[in-house]
């Protein structure tokens, strides 16, 4: 079949309508990591892109986003009024006097609990049953164990947390450099603890799973805990989404590679947290998240965090992974509002506001449909996107330039980004994560010893505000409280009186060395004879 060729006056209309088709912006599913500093955030490298067998079809008003029509007309944007519940939810308020373990065995609570002791204990078993262990092999001193056991265990780890030593053996250590007394006053070898380490699990091994299901292992106990935690407290009008890390370098088949975060390889958790940094919801990336229909995975991630915070008026704050044009009109149909950066290659984004030539304090901005698409330049370009501020600009004050402005949009962003910072930073102060621990163990002690210790003191502050106690310091009453002892000075030796001193055994009448056995060592049946004695054992039987 012969070629069918354009003729001039064809080309040139191609080449006139070229700038308006949609194809010539970029997927949004492609990430091009080569673009400026403008699109530097804190992105992961690997995107995975999903069939469409995982998509999963959510009910919404269809969505056209490529209908927008920009316009420089700016009209008064005030969000979605805010009509949910917001603090402390359940039993905590009724308790006057809430104590650090109160809070915490409220998240950890007794299902909580229980799923460890059962599935730990059932772990032990099978481990048993499927090896044959040597008369001497630890092992085969496991002994099952109980809640009180298991809340001791936990304790411990948090311990870990606030006491640094190289190896875990060292803390039962009777050496000068390591001793420490705590270790041998509540009741738990080494090897106790060791075994516990050794056996703690949250799934049957031995039931049937889908072999697409890469959380198994740990899913029982995050969705439980995270249960919890949605229980206790409800966030107010703004929460942000964002992904940390949890360093581990082993071999893992969803083990991440982020540049831009402070542990560079490990896996990838996307949180969502308030303002203050308390933590809400957690989700484990492991390749392959299910993606909602008009939305690309990025937005899925961020409705499938706040879905059931949808509907309230609430403001989600995202980075410029995240931020889209079609997730602000998703959000928008769901009574919900969205701030966030934006990446330049992003699908439906003026081209007018993309390509604006700044100086640095300038900004540029155009809005459609309660859309504002704001271009602000100050050390570099940085691209925004709000469905509840337009393009007003606010005094900034700094000590270099008194007159400095900022756009109403940055600082809102500015404001609620803060929550996933401030979550990182807390829980790393007293981080007891181990090199030697295998995934899903990371993943229960990070869950614990940091998203819910840092919840559990946010807690308390707000629960008892005239305290206000530093995360040390509540971290040090919940172990006291854990292990039931008071913190109290070491009881003084008493002195040692003249009686408790060496003297010699009087010599012969010749002047010889008499040597008789010690007293002590008389009762217990030892023959040594020496020339010194104590005086208090004395007696009159040399």
């Amino acid at each position: 079949m012969a070629r069918k060729y354009l003729t001039q006056a064809e080309l040139l209309d191609e080449m006139e309508n070229f700038e308006d088709s949609d194809d010539s912006i970029r997927d949004p599913d492609y990430m091009d990591f080569s673009a400026d500093e403008s699109d530097s955030d804190d992105v992961s490298d690997d995107r995975i892109e999903l069939t469409d067998d995982d998509n999963v079809s959510h009910s919404t008003v269809p969505v056209k986003p490529a209908s927008l029509i920009w316009s420089h007309n700016f009209q008064a944007i005030s969000g979605v009024l805010f009509t949910g519940n917001e603090g402390i939810q359940g039993q905590l308020l009724q308790n006057n006097e809430v104590t650090p373990v109160d809070i915490f065995f409220t998240i950890i609570d007794a299902n909580v609990l229980e799923l460890m002791v059962t599935e730990t204990n059932r772990n032990a078993s099978q481990v048993l049953g499927s090896n044959i262990r040597t008369r001497g092999h630890r092992m085969t001193r496991w002994k099952n164990t109980d809640m009180d056991e298991m809340k001791k265990f936990l304790g411990v780890i948090l311990f870990m947390g606030i006491v640094n030593f190289p190896k875990i053996e060292c803390y039962w250590k009777l050496d000068n450099l390591y001793y420490h007394p705590l270790m041998h006053k509540i009741k738990m070898s080494y090897n106790r603890f060791s075994l516990l380490l050794r056996c703690w699990h949250f799934v049957d091994n031995s039931l049937p799973r889908d072999g697409n299901d890469r959380l198994y292992k740990v899913s029982p106990l995050v969705d439980a805990v995270v249960a919890n935690i949605q229980k206790v407290y409800t966030p107010g009008k703004t929460v942000a989404i964002d992904e940390s890390m949890i360093l581990f370098r082993g071999r893992l088949q969803f083990r991440q590679y982020n540049p831009g975060k402070t542990n560079k390889y490990g896996i990838k958790i996307y949180k969502l947290c308030t303002p203050n940094g308390f933590v809400w919801n957690f989700k484990i990336y492991c390749g392959n998240d299910p993606t909602i229909e008009t939305l690309d995975k990025p937005g899925s991630v961020v409705v499938t965090l706040g879905e059931k915070l949808l509907n309230e008026g609430r403001l989600f704050i995202t980075d410029n992974w995240y931020t889209s044009i079609p997730l602000a009109i998703y959000l928008k149909n769901r009574n919900t509002d969205l701030c966030g950066t934006l990446r330049k290659n992003k699908k439906f984004l003026p081209k007018d506001v993309v390509n604006a030539k700044l100086k640095r304090g300038e900004s540029f901005a155009m809005q459609a449909n309660n859309i504002t698409v704001l271009k602000w330049c100050d050390k570099r370009d940085v691209l925004m996107l709000s469905t509840c501020q337009g393009n007003g600009m606010t005094q900034a004050a700094t000590k270099r330039d008194p007159e400095k402005t900022k756009p109403n949009i940055i600082l809102e962003y500015n404001k609620g980004k803060q929550g996933i910072d401030i979550s990182d930073q807390m829980s790393s102060y007293y981080s007891c994560l181990r090199k030697s621990l295998i995934w899903y163990k990371k993943v229960a002690i990070e869950l614990i010893a940091g998203s819910v210790i840092v919840n559990s003191w946010l807690i308390f502050n707000e629960l008892c505000p005239g305290k206000n106690i530093r995360q040390l310091e509540f971290v040090e009453q919940l172990l006291h409280q854990i292990f039931q002892f008071e913190n109290k000075t070491t009881d003084s030796q008493p002195g040692t009186s003249n009686n408790h001193c060496l003297q010699e055994i009087p010599r012969k009448a010749d002047g010889t060395l008499r040597r008789k056995r010690c007293h002590v060592c008389y009762n217990k049946n030892k023959e040594d004879r020496l020339g010194f004695c104590c005086k208090a054992h004395k007696t009159s039987e040399y």
